[in-house]
Parts: structure tokens; C-alpha cells; sequence
């Protein structure tokens, strides 16, 4: 899939700003670099399943530029095949990144191949509270759907810890109405969870 191609526009709305949704670049990294030395993430900002960055067992995201540049590179991996479609959020006015949504199939493979896709994102910390996360997560649930079609990509979902409120909200005003209850099951994850799902409109 060509990546460059790829640009989503969000319409400022009250306090969140307009946004700019496209994959990421080197021109990016010191943003996101200045967001982690903020606020490490503990999850929301993983490496390509390709890539491997080396650090602790639970790496969420970039700490130097020499980590940066494999994150970086990764994500453009997973454009390049299909499997990882990344995008960086931009305030479309100061042209500065506020956040992050990612998009894979949940089965493995290349998104719109199987049953469901698997959505997940992240939001500089100076950035929440301003309705960005939901409307991020409405313009990439909107493009792949009708990029890939309900044939390609039927449903998409949403996973969170149980005691995550702030990704139960943006979830629920992101467009993925609560689905059911995940138990954990280690080693895979280890706490409980909420799924939440988005299903392709019908045509």
C-alpha cells in the first residue's frame, strides 16, 4: 500500500483543533521524542512485530533518536506490506504531533484479509482532555472502512484494561460501542479487559 497517499483532515470542533491524520515521518521523531521524555507510555506506541528495539520486555514507544529511527522504520515496514497501518496525529494548524492510531489485523496478515482488525492509539499527554483520541479513532475507522470494504474488513476492535475509564470513554465516543468482557489469560495478557467493536456499515 502506497502510505504517502494517505491523509485524513478533521474539522476543528470547540477546543480540539483541526487535525491531520498521514504516516509518519523523520521529520516527526523529535516531536514524539519531546512526548515521551514527558510521559513514557505504558502501552500505545509499539514497534512493527518485525522490528525489534532493543530495551525492557513491555518497550511502549521511543526513548533516543537511535530507538526512533527503528520505530520509525517499522512503521513504514507495515505500510509498505499491509500488515501495520500507522498514522501520526498532527495539529493541522501548528503542525505539531499529539498523537498516534494504529491499525492491524488481529488475526495476523495484511488489514482487510480476515475477520476483524485491531485498532489502538496513543495521545501526548498535553494533548488530552480536548476530544482528540475520539475523533482520531473515528477518521482511521471511517477510512478503513471504506477503503477495504465490509468484505475485507467486517468489524474492527478496541481492547483495554477493565479499570481503564479514559480508554472506555474515548472508545464509546469514538464510535466502538462496548462488545463483551475479555478474561485474562496468561501469558498472553494478564489482566481483564473491555472489548469494545466497530461494524463496518452495510451497503
Amino acid at each position: 500500500m502506497r502510505c504517502m497517499t494517505v491523509a485524513l483532515d478533521v474539522a476543528a470542533d470547540g477546543d480540539r483543533p483541526a487535525l491531520r491524520l498521514r504516516p509518519w515521518r523523520a521529520a516527526d521523531m523529535p516531536d514524539l521524542l519531546a512526548a515521551m521524555a514527558l510521559e513514557y507510555p505504558s502501552r500505545g506506541l509499539a514497534s512493527h512485530p518485525d522490528i525489534k528495539v532493543p530495551g525492557p520486555p513491555r518497550w511502549s514507544g521511543p526513548r533516543n533518536d537511535e530507538e526512533a529511527a527503528l520505530w520509525l522504520s517499522g512503521q513504514q515496514r507495515g505500510w509498505a506490506v499491509g500488515d501495520w497501518l500507522t498514522f501520526a496525529v498532527l495539529d493541522a494548524v501548528q503542525n505539531t504531533v499529539v498523537g498516534h492510531v494504529a491499525l492491524k489485523n488481529r488475526d495476523g496478515g495484511k488489514v482487510g484479509t480476515g475477520e476483524r482488525g485491531e485498532i489502538g492509539y496513543w495521545t501526548a499527554a498535553d494533548a488530552r482532555g480536548r476530544g482528540i483520541a475520539p475523533a482520531a479513532l473515528r477518521a482511521v475507522t471511517d477510512w478503513a472502512f471504506s477503503n477495504f470494504g465490509a468484505d475485507g474488513l467486517p468489524r474492527i476492535m478496541l481492547v483495554h484494561d477493565l479499570d481503564n475509564l479514559a480508554s472506555c470513554r474515548v472508545a464509546l465516543t469514538g464510535g466502538y460501542p462496548f462488545h463483551e468482557l475479555s478474561p485474562a489469560k496468561p501469558p498472553y495478557w494478564f489482566t481483564d479487559g473491555h472489548i469494545h467493536l466497530a461494524e463496518a456499515p452495510a451497503r
